[in-house]
C-alpha cells in the first residue's frame, strides 16, 4: 500500500498547481487552535525529530510522508510541517504543495504555518496569485497572517514584476494596519522599486523606514547605492553611502565597495 500511495503521488506531482486555485480547490481544514499551534514550531524545529532534518532528497521525503499517512492516529500537524519545511528547503516546491493538499485530503488539521510554507512555494513558482487565494482562505476562517505571510508575497509579486501591485498591497498594510512592516518588508520594497529604477521612491522608502521606527540595515542601504550606481548617479550613490557610514553607523560589506567600485568604472 506504503509503494503504490508513493509511486501515486511521484506521479501526479508535475501535474499539481498548473492552473490557478479557487478556494473551492483548496478545500483546507483548519486547525481551532492554529495561532497557538504556529507559534510552537519554532520550538519544534530545533528540538523536534531528527529524522525530518535528515531528509536530503525527494524519494526519501515522498516515502516519509507516505509512512506517516499509514500512522493512527495521524501524526501533529507540527510533524507534517517540519517535512514540508525540508522539501521547501531543497527548493521541491512543486512536491512541497502537492503534499500540502494531501495534508488537508487525509484530514490533517493545516495551520498559519502550514499556510506560510504552501505561499512561500507558490510565490517561488511564480503563482502568487495561488498565495492570495491561500491569503483569502486565512481571512475566511480567522486564520490570522503574519508579517512573514505578507512579506512572502510582497516578494512573489516583485519577482513577478507586479511591482504597482506590490505598492498597493504595501500600503494596505499600513492603512489597514494588517501588520507592521519589519526590515524585511521595506527591503522587500526597496529591491523591487530598484529593479525598475525608482531610486528616489526607494530613497524615500528608507526615511518613512526610519521614521517608522524600523532600522535601515545594510542591506536597505546596499540595494539602493547599487541601483544609484547602475544608473551612473555615481555623485548620489556616495552620498547615500556617507549617510550609511557616517550619520547611522551601519559598516559596509563587500557588497557594498562592490556597487561602488563597478559603478567608477
Amino acid at each position: 500500500m506504503m509503494t503504490r500511495l508513493h509511486g501515486f503521488i511521484k506521479l501526479t506531482i508535475t501535474n499539481s498547481f498548473r492552473t490557478p486555485l479557487s478556494s473551492s480547490q483548496l478545500g483546507l481544514q483548519f486547525s481551532p487552535h492554529t495561532t497557538i499551534l504556529a507559534s510552537l514550531h519554532h520550538n519544534s524545529f530545533s528540538n523536534g525529530d531528527r529524522s525530518y532534518q535528515k531528509v536530503t532528497n525527494l524519494d526519501h521525503a515522498l516515502y516519509l510522508f507516505d509512512e506517516m499517512t499509514q500512522r493512527q492516529p495521524l501524526p501533529s500537524v507540527i510533524k507534517f510541517n517540519l517535512l514540508l519545511n525540508a522539501l521547501t528547503k531543497m527548493k521541491h516546491f512543486s512536491s512541497c504543495l502537492h503534499l500540502f493538499k494531501q495534508m488537508s485530503l487525509i484530514g490533517v488539521l493545516v495551520d498559519a504555518y502550514s499556510i506560510n510554507i504552501a505561499i512561500k512555494c507558490c510565490c517561488s513558482l511564480f503563482r502568487t496569485k495561488d498565495g492570495f487565494a491561500l491569503l483569502g482562505c486565512c481571512f475566511r476562517r480567522a486564520v490570522v497572517p503574519d508579517v512573514c505571510t505578507f512579506n512572502t508575497l510582497l516578494d512573489g509579486l516583485v519577482l513577478e514584476d507586479r511591482i504597482l501591485e506590490a505598492e498597493i498591497l504595501f500600503k494596505k498594510l499600513i492603512k489597514q494596519k494588517l501588520c507592521e512592516p519589519d526590515v524585511v518588508t521595506y527591503n522587500t520594497m526597496i529591491k523591487g522599486l530598484c529593479k525598475f529604477g525608482y531610486n528616489d521612491i526607494a530613497t524615500g522608502l528608507l526615511r518613512l523606514m526610519d521614521e517608522r521606527g524600523c532600522k535601515p540595515d545594510v542591506v536597505a542601504y546596499n540595494t539602493i547605492v547599487d541601483s544609484l550606481c547602475k544608473d551612473k548617479m555615481i555623485d548620489d550613490a556616495f552620498n547615500l553611502f556617507k549617510e550609511m557610514v557616517f550619520h547611522k553607523l551601519i559598516l559596509p560589506d563587500v557588497i557594498t565597495y562592490n556597487s561602488l567600485i563597478h559603478g567608477l568604472l
